[in-house]
């Protein structure tokens, strides 16, 4: 994650960093080290949200093109309780999610779905 809550303000990581995830609300910590991109870990070994993967070099530069504000946005469903963070979601609502490794269609689909449905039918909200 490149984000985290401190102090209710979404930081980026630094050395020593402790904040609190923005999707599940759980304890994060800053990972600063040399070999991987700078980010946020949750504290236990759990994810909470399972379309997260390890983010690159090449996936960060293309989030940092959007402002802070529009950048990892928690959407929620409030019909199925299913919440997902989006890479960016534009002032004007467009979500966009920057891919660059295989997916298979089905979960293509299943993120397409997710993101048309709570950003046209409005049953989202944003959580921060």
């Amino acid at each position: 994650m490149k984000y985290s809550l401190v102090n209710n303000l979404k930081v980026e990581p630094f050395p020593g960093g402790k904040g609190i995830c923005l999707c599940c609300r759980q304890p994060t910590v800053s990972k600063c080290g040399i070999k991987v991109i700078h980010h946020w870990a949750h504290k236990s070994l759990v994810h909470c949200d399972n379309w997260w993967e390890n983010e690159t070099e090449w996936h960060r530069k293309w989030k940092s093109h959007f402002p802070q504000e529009c950048q990892e946005i928690v959407l929620f469903d409030s019909l199925t309780g299913e919440k997902h963070i989006a890479d960016v979601k534009t002032k004007s609502g467009i979500v966009i999610e920057f891919q660059n490794s295989p997916m298979s269609h089905s979960e293509l689909k299943s993120r397409e779905s997710f993101y048309k449905k709570n950003s046209l039918d409005c049953k989202w909200k944003e959580i921060l």
